[in-house]
């Protein structure tokens, strides 16, 4: 699959207006997390300042020791939604991200009862790699293609996360009517729809390869502000 470039890194950082993204999209996720498969979409947000380029050094909240990982595909919304409108029309280009989640933060304010806007919307918390446009008869094969997420460490190199979109519990189409219909979609929105299982916490120093296939998309080295 041969896909060409659409809309770089720093360009979507500059112009992205609503970050939408999709929680407990995969079964296996969710049940690694002690959490009930949902029955339909739970949808949450972050500030555009959260967006940042899955290239270079990225510097994580100071102070923080749990920040967690999750590697998700991530749409571009290049037109204006209207039921009954398909999810390959509606897309510019598809990129990876990394919603960034400070776990001790989300699982203390789930415990109260809480929103998780500060475990979740944090400077830097949304990372993206460039997004890339796929032909409509590209979109099966892309469901079935595999995306990771590999971690380089102290100890060595290992493949954190894998997944494919056709494991969804909720689709792509889905997930854009549910967000449309209930928020809009508009030119310029991005869609995070999911992690698949393997979540895990950064370490100081971490190194994190986004693979979609066997292209790589992004590569970024994460890093405890001062």
């Amino acid at each position: 699959m041969a896909v060409q470039l659409y809309k770089h890194s720093s360009d979507a950082v500059r112009e992205v207006k609503n970050i939408f993204c999709v929680g407990r999209n995969y079964g296996e996720h969710a049940l690694e997390l002690g959490n009930a498969v949902p029955t339909e979409p739970m949808i949450f947000g972050k500030s555009t300042h959260a967006a940042i380029a899955a290239d270079g050094d990225i510097q994580l909240p100071a102070g923080s020791t749990d920040i967690h990982h999750e590697l998700e595909v991530v749409l571009w919304i290049s037109r204006d939604y209207e039921p009954g409108i398909q999810v390959a029309d509606i897309t510019g280009g598809i990129a990876l991200g990394l919603d960034l989640t400070d776990r001790e933060a989300q699982n203390r304010l789930k415990a109260k009862g809480h929103p998780w806007e500060f475990a979740k919307g944090f400077r830097h918390s949304a990372v993206l790699t460039s997004f890339y446009t796929l032909r409509p008869e590209e979109w099966e094969s892309a469901l079935a293609t595999p995306f990771s997420l590999t971690l380089v460490e102290s100890e060595g190199m290992r493949t954190a996360q894998v997944g494919r979109m056709a494991e969804m519990i909720f689709s792509l189409q889905t997930l854009v009517d549910f967000v449309g219909r209930r928020f809009d979609l508009r030119p310029g929105d991005v869609l995070y729809s999911g992690t698949p299982a393997g979540v895990g916490p950064l370490t100081d120093g971490v190194e994190a390869h986004l693979r979609f296939g066997d292209a790589t998309w992004g590569v970024c080295r994460f890093g405890l502000a001062p």
